[in-house]
């Protein structure tokens, strides 16, 4: 059993509320089109997208998780799996988000390389991540490292990196000091 399938039941309590109004200017989101979440756990980011966006999948690798997401609303699809082996077809999906998740992703370039085959041309992956550069973010880091997270953290330039050479373009922005959000446009 993974942590965050232990830390399931209190995990919305531990991390608090999601603030979509702080970030939603700077997501490029198609509201036509469905929306992969990513890492999407509890379903907190879901759920204030659900009206925004005309449907969300909920997809993450713990299935604790993913029963405290269908306690909040049976809008969501949810898919139990891991993100370098996506269950779509390729080039089937416009959007993909992950937010403050891909740093707890093992297989983080397989995961973007996974989410490339299944974004449709011009598709984008949004990526919203705690910026490593930002001193207080140490902090974060540090209390991952000792609850056993095993998280990778990326700078924006680093990520976007990683992005093009598997074939994005990428671009990002920065509504605070301590986030950033990526977006990598197939």
């Amino acid at each position: 059993m993974n942590i965050f399938s232990k830390v399931a039941k209190k995990y919305d309590n531990f991390v608090g509320k999601f603030n979509l109004d702080e970030i939603i200017d700077y997501l490029p989101l198609d509201t036509a089109n469905l929306l992969l979440d990513l890492g999407g756990g509890t379903g907190r980011v879901a759920e204030q997208l659900q009206d925004i966006v005309n449907e969300c999948i909920v997809f993450d690798y713990s299935y604790e998780m993913l029963l405290q997401a269908k306690s909040k609303t049976d809008r969501f699809l949810l898919i139990q799996g891991s993100g370098e082996n996506l269950p779509f077809r390729e080039k089937s999906l416009q959007q993909i988000f992950l937010n403050d998740s891909f740093h707890h992703i093992k297989e983080q370039k397989e995961t973007l390389e996974e989410s490339y085959r299944v974004l449709k041309p011009g598709g984008k992956l949004i990526i919203r991540e705690f910026d490593k550069s930002y001193f207080w973010n140490f902090i974060l880091r540090f209390l991952e490292f000792i609850v056993g997270f095993g998280s990778t953290f990326y700078s924006p330039k680093k990520l976007g990196a990683i992005c093009e050479e598997i074939g994005f373009k990428v671009s990002w922005e920065k509504p605070n000091k301590s986030t950033y959000i990526l977006i990598a446009e197939k």
